[in-house]
């Protein structure tokens, strides 16, 4: 399956903002690892000293 053909029959376009499809489905990776870390971080129980 190739992703920019894909991508060309459904929007018609491979760049958005004159920027490649491959860049932004990069960003949105490191976006959504950001987002889980913070998730999991912030989750967490501090950790009580005695």
């Amino acid at each position: 399956m190739n992703w920019t053909n894909l991508w060309m029959k459904l929007f018609g376009t491979t760049r958005l903002f004159g920027i490649d499809m491959g860049f932004w489905v990069s960003l949105c990776f490191c976006i959504l690892i950001v987002i889980a870390m913070n998730i999991i971080f912030w989750s967490r129980k501090p950790i009580k000293s005695e």
